[in-house]
């Protein structure tokens, strides 16, 4: 019995977090106007951020959304407030495809060869020296591969300490 009290504030946690992050977070989807820009809309069809890119990605997770000019790339807020300049040659983030509501913490930033892990405020946590990222289900893990091509992999925590799998 007393189990089951225990998982109770667990799972209103959970559910409080899911709906926190709806409300924090609503729905927008990428839409492109008559002059081929792009920008992101909201379920009513009104622009939240204004379609003033040469691409978007179409997804979003925990509020940043990928935004392309001139073939670069950055992020961007909600309300269009600059995260990373238009500079990079790639960003990520990633997708919540389950639906398991979680929040994100990251995204990447990729310049030339190399990643970086950045916060969701756009402020950067590494360096760039990953050759590769990989985020799935919150988890935030990097490759570097050595001077003979061998990958050495890793993770990061939620305040950007760097681990390393043996």
């Amino acid at each position: 019995m007393r189990k089951i009290y225990l998982l109770v504030p667990l799972f209103v946690v959970q559910m409080a977090t899911v709906f926190a992050q709806e409300e924090l977070f609503p729905m927008i989807y990428a839409g492109q106007d008559e002059n081929g820009k792009w920008g992101y809309v909201s379920e009513e069809d009104e622009w939240i951020i204004p379609p003033i890119y040469d691409a978007v990605m179409y997804e979003s997770n925990g509020g940043m959304y990928g935004v392309s000019k001139n073939g670069k790339w950055g992020l961007v807020g909600q309300k269009n407030e600059k995260l990373l300049n238009v500079i990079y040659d790639e960003v990520y983030y990633e997708i919540d495809y389950t639906e398991l509501r979680y929040l994100a913490l990251f995204g990447a930033a990729r310049k030339g060869d190399k990643w970086a892990f950045v916060t969701i405020q756009g402020a950067f946590v590494t360096p760039f020296k990953y050759d590769e990222i990989i985020m799935h289900f919150g988890k935030y893990e990097f490759v570097v591969r050595d001077e003979n091509g061998v990958p050495r992999k890793g993770y990061i925590d939620k305040l950007g300490n760097e681990y390393w799998y043996r």
